[in-house]
């Protein structure tokens, strides 16, 4: 079974890679930017299924090598566990260095035909643009992690009840393998990170709301609407991120204070079908809405405007990855290479909310 979930996820990563540039705005390809006169450019579109199908290829020969060591070698659960998760980040890297080598030909072709010759760069706002945002409310946010804190509290009200070693970690079959002495801190601490984890959802969702909105000059009212369906979908996600996790470590931690509910089959199965739910949910959200909504439809476009682009921000964009831009106040961005959010490298607050979480969820494990 263990083969089964990792093979899985690798499978998922994969595919995902591979048809990501199908999911980015056709003015993006590989973190540069492109004009809509050079979207369809013979030489981009070749770039782009030649990422794909090489990607694609390489993932599947690492997929079945992976699955034919796993099923003929009989490898002990520590050592399969161990390369599986090698395997994984084999190939993110994989992808990742193929798509830096597409990066830097996409720049190379777009300096030396002078894309942006001739065109006017101008930077269209809808000074209405958050009045018109219609992502879930704060509050649906906030209701998980009252959840949360009142379990916290029956947690203490059932201390003298709980065992004198608490787990803090189960194995892929779904028994605990690692445990904690009881204290008052090792039996809150992983309603804790759980806490930590609702709160990063919740910023990412109101992050969107100060989030500049990068309107194409071209179409503006397409762009706009699906900025819009863009921020209203990704909130949605967080919100079933957040109350998958709620349940899942909810059940994990009332399993210690009732030990009458525990099942090792549940145990089991709960992460596995909360991670094929996300990764199905994400799937959806990739194909429907992709990068800034650019695979939403959107009814009766606006005119084009001759001889005018976007802003041109790559220097901004290392490597097409990073973004780094002191003038700009948002703290959240839009990825260039990938679906969701990344954040301006060069706020400071960035840096709180990117660091913050981690230090706490590693400071309460060391802790334990």
């Amino acid at each position: 079974m263990i083969i089964a979930l990792f093979g899985f996820i690798l499978l998922f990563i994969t595919i995902l890679q591979a048809f990501m540039p199908k999911f980015l705005k056709p003015t993006e390809a590989f973190g540069v930017y492109v004009p809509d006169s050079h979207a369809k450019d013979p030489v981009v579109m070749k770039l782009k299924n030649r990422y794909t199908t090489i990607v694609l290829t390489l993932g599947m020969i690492i997929f079945v090598a992976y699955l034919w060591w796993a099923l003929t070698q009989n490898p002990t659960e520590e050592t399969l566990i161990l390369v599986s998760v090698s395997v994984q980040f084999t190939t993110l890297f994989v992808s990742i260095g193929y798509y830096f080598m597409m990066h830097l030909r996409v720049k190379k072709l777009k300096e030396s035909q002078k894309w942006l010759s001739g065109k006017s760069e101008v930077r269209v706002v809808d000074v209405n643009f958050q009045e018109k945002l219609k992502l879930i409310p704060r509050v649906i946010f906030i209701i998980p992690m009252i959840v949360t804190v009142g379990l916290i509290i029956y947690t203490f009200m059932k201390y003298d009840q709980m065992p004198e070693m608490i787990p803090t970690h189960w194995g892929p079959t779904g028994e605990a393998d690692a445990f904690s002495e009881k204290t008052y801190f090792s039996v809150i601490a992983l309603p804790l990170i759980l806490l930590v984890m609702q709160g990063m959802f919740l910023l990412i969702s109101e992050g969107m709301k100060f989030s500049g909105a990068r309107l194409n000059p071209t179409n503006k009212k397409t762009s706009l609407e699906q900025q819009l369906a863009f921020r209203k979908y990704t909130s949605l996600l967080m919100l079933f991120i957040t109350i998958g996790i709620t349940l899942m470590m909810g059940y994990f931690h009332l399993q210690t204070i009732h030990p009458e509910i525990s099942s090792s089959i549940i145990m089991w199965a709960l992460p596995l079908t909360f991670l094929i739910l996300t990764f199905v949910v994400v799937s959806i959200y990739a194909i429907k809405v992709g990068q800034s909504g650019s695979r939403l439809k959107v009814e009766g476009d606006s005119p084009t405007i001759e001889n005018k682009i976007a802003v041109d921000e790559d220097q901004y964009w290392k490597g097409g990855l990073f973004y780094i831009n002191r003038n700009d106040p948002s703290i959240m961005v839009e990825k260039r290479f990938g679906v969701g959010w990344t954040l301006n490298f060069a706020h400071p607050i960035s840096w709180i909310v990117l660091l913050l979480p981690l230090i706490l969820i590693i400071g309460i494990t060391f802790l334990l």
